[in-house]
C-alpha cells in the first residue's frame, strides 16, 4: 500500500466516522447544514430579499424562500459573471461551471473556494470507501478522463468551463502525481487526437483504476485501441507522440516533455498481440482494481460491454453528481445507489407525480419511501437555494436512517444518452427552426432514440405532402445544426463521438391519426391529446410503419 493511501485514510477517517454518526439522525444534521448556509449568506442580496436573518428553522426557510431553477436565478448569476459581489453568496466566485439548461442559454453555476472545498469533502468520503474495499488501488496510476477546464472567460475575467476539469487541476499535489494524464491533454479540440493521447500515455503505465463519468467513453477508447495499436506501440517504444496528430504546438510540447522511450513496455505490448491475437486492457493492465463511472440511468447498456475488455474488474458508481451538487456517496461496488450526502447540501424531495401540480409536496430526507421516485431540490454552499436540478432519483433503501438514492433520469421532458442533457424545449425549437428554414410542413414529429454503438437520436415525422429526398436530407441536416445551436453539450458529445448521427424516420401517411385514435380509445382525452416531442422510450417508433430512414452521412 502506498503513502497516498495512508495519508488519505488518515485525513478522511475522522470525517467518515462523523458522517456515519450523522446518518443515524439525518434531519438534525440537515437542519444544521441549512442554518450554516443561511447564516453565512444572510446579508447577500438574495438573503435580504428572502429574510434569511429571520429564518430559524426548516419550516421558516420553506415559508420564506421559493423553489428556484436556472431560469429564475439567471439574472443574479449574470450579475455575478459581470463581477458584482454579495449577490447569491458572500463568497466570491472563482470559476463558473457550465452545463445545459432547458433553453439555448447554458447554465452557469458559480463555484467559490468554500463550495469547492465542501464538494471535495463528499468526493473524499467517496474515495475513502473505495480505499476501504480496494486498499491497493493507489499502488499504480489513475487514468481519469475529464472535460477541459476553461472554455472561456466572463466579462469580469473569471474562467468558465467543465467543473471536472477545474477539480482535476486543483487536486492535492500528492494525489495529482498519481494521475497518468497531464491536464493539457483535455484541451486538445480534435477528439481523435485527444483520444490517441489518452491511450498512448495510459497504455505505457501500470494502471490500477480508470475514472470517467460516462462508461460509453471507456467503450469508445477500447474500440480505438484496435485501430491505433501499432502507432501507439511505436510511440511508446521511441518516447514520441505521432506527428500527424492535430495538436497545438504548446500542448504538444507540454505532453512530449513528459514522455520517455520505453522499449520494454513496447515489447510487452507486442508480446500480448503475438500471444493473444488482440490487445485488450485486461491483458496489458493486469493490476486494474476498479473502474469508476456512472452505473444508473441510461448508461447501463454500456456496462454490459465492459467485461469483454476488462474481465471481472468491479465498477464503482460516482453517485448523484452534477455541476450544481454532489449529492450521494456510494459505499460499495454493488448497484449504483449512494448514501445521501447530508453534511454538505440541504435536500428537499418532490414526488415525481407532484411536480406538475400547484400544491406539490416538498418532503425531507426522513419522509422518503424505498422504491419511490422524487425530483431532487438542493440548497448548496455555492449559493443555490431550493434549486430544482431537474434530476429524478429513486430510493434504494437506507443506511442507518439516511436514504440511499440513485439517479434515474433527467426531468420528465429531458433525455441524456451520453451526458448531453437534451430537453424537449431544445428539440421543439430545433425542429421548428428547421421546418421554417426548409419551408416544409409536418403532420407531426417526435424525437426518440435507439441503442447502437454509440446510440443515436431519431426523429419520427409524417409529412403533410410528398417531399423530395434531397429536401428530407436537408431537413435532417438542419435539425442537427439547430440542435447544435440549442445545446452546446449535445454538440460537444457529438464531436466526442459518444453519439451517432441522428436518423429521420418517415412514417406512412395517416399513421399519426391512427395512433391518436388508439390512444384516445385507451383513455386519453381527445381535446388534450398531444404526443410528447421527446420520448425516452426506444420502442415508441414501433407504433408506426416506418417507410424511409434518412441519414446525414
Amino acid at each position: 500500500m502506498s503513502i497516498p493511501y495512508f495519508l488519505m485514510k488518515a485525513l478522511v477517517c475522522f470525517k467518515a466516522r462523523f458522517f456515519e454518526k450523522a446518518t443515524t439522525d439525518p434531519l438534525l444534521f440537515q437542519e444544521r447544514v441549512l442554518m450554516e448556509y443561511i447564516s453565512r449568506n444572510k446579508n447577500t442580496e438574495y438573503g435580504r430579499k428572502y429574510n434569511f436573518s429571520k429564518i430559524r428553522s426548516i419550516e421558516d426557510y420553506r415559508r420564506n424562500v421559493p423553489m428556484s431553477d436556472s431560469e429564475s436565478i439567471a439574472s443574479y448569476i449574470d450579475r455575478m459573471k459581470r463581477g458584482e459581489q454579495n449577490i447569491l453568496t458572500v463568497d466570491k466566485p472563482i470559476f463558473f461551471a457550465t452545463t445545459s439548461g432547458t433553453t439555448k442559454r447554458p447554465k452557469f453555476i458559480p463555484v467559490t473556494e468554500y463550495s469547492r472545498d465542501k464538494k471535495a469533502e463528499v468526493a473524499n468520503l467517496w474515495a475513502y470507501y473505495i480505499l476501504k474495499d480496494h486498499p491497493d488501488i493507489l499502488d499504480g496510476k489513475i487514468l481519469a478522463v475529464i472535460s477541459p477546464e476553461v472554455e472561456g472567460f466572463t466579462v469580469s475575467g473569471l474562467p468558465y468551463g467543465a467543473e471536472s476539469g477545474h477539480a482535476y487541476r486543483n487536486l492535492p499535489r500528492i494525489i495529482r502525481n498519481l494521475y497518468a494524464l497531464p491536464p493539457q491533454v483535455f484541451n486538445i479540440t480534435d477528439y481523435d487526437s485527444r483520444y490517441y493521447c489518452i491511450l498512448r500515455i495510459g497504455m505505457e503505465h501500470d494502471l490500477t483504476t480508470i475514472a470517467t463519468l460516462n462508461p460509453n467513453t471507456i467503450v469508445l477508447l477500447c474500440q480505438k485501441i484496435e485501430i491505433w495499436k501499432d502507432r501507439i506501440i511505436e510511440d511508446i517504444e521511441k518516447g514520441t507522440l505521432d506527428r500527424t496528430l492535430n495538436i497545438p504546438a504548446g500542448i504538444r510540447n507540454k505532453i512530449e516533455s513528459g514522455l520517455r522511450p520505453d522499449p520494454a513496455r513496447a515489447s510487452f505490448l507486442r508480446s500480448i498481440l503475438k500471444e493473444k491475437g488482440e490487445l485488450l486492457p485486461k491483458f496489458f493492465w493486469p493490476n486494474l482494481k476498479l473502474i469508476e463511472c456512472w452505473k444508473g440511468g441510461t448508461v447501463r447498456l454500456y456496462l454490459k460491454e465492459l467485461p469483454q475488455y476488462f474481465g471481472d474488474v468491479p465498477i464503482r458508481d460516482f453517485g448523484c453528481l452534477s455541476s450544481e451538487a454532489r449529492s450521494s456517496i456510494p459505499m460499495s461496488d454493488k448497484g449504483s445507489g449512494g448514501v445521501l450526502a447530508i453534511n454538505t447540501n440541504f435536500y428537499e424531495f418532490v414526488p415525481k407525480e407532484d411536480m406538475a401540480r400547484q400544491d406539490k409536496r416538498f418532503l425531507l430526507c426522513d419522509q422518503l419511501e424505498a422504491g419511490k421516485e422524487y425530483f431532487l431540490i438542493v440548497t448548496t454552499p455555492g449559493g443555490l437555494y431550493r434549486y430544482n436540478i431537474d434530476d429524478i432519483i429513486t430510493v434504494d433503501g437506507f443506511f442507518n436512517k439516511t436514504p440511499m438514492v440513485e439517479f434515474v433520469q433527467k426531468g420528465l421532458s429531458a433525455m441524456s444518452l451520453a451526458g448531453e442533457k437534451l430537453y424537449e424545449s431544445h428539440v421543439n425549437e430545433a425542429i421548428n427552426r428547421a421546418i421554417d428554414k426548409n419551408n416544409i410542413l409536418l403532420e407531426f414529429f417526435s424525437a426518440s432514440f435507439q441503442w447502437e454503438r454509440p446510440p443515436r437520436y431519431i426523429f419520427i415525422v409524417e409529412f403533410e405532402k410528398d417531399v423530395p429526398m434531397d429536401k428530407k436530407k436537408e431537413l435532417l441536416r438542419s435539425i442537427e445544426e439547430e440542435l447544435y445551436n440549442q445545446n452546446d453539450e449535445y454538440h460537444n458529445i457529438r464531436k466526442a463521438q459518444l453519439l451517432n448521427s441522428p436518423i429521420l424516420k418517415v412514417v406512412k401517411k395517416g399513421d399519426f391519426e391512427k395512433y391518436r385514435e388508439k390512444r384516445i380509445s385507451e383513455g386519453a382525452h381527445d381535446g388534450q391529446f398531444k404526443v410528447p416531442e421527446l420520448i425516452p422510450d426506444s420502442g415508441f417508433q414501433n407504433n408506426f410503419h416506418i417507410e424511409e430512414e434518412i441519414y446525414i452521412d
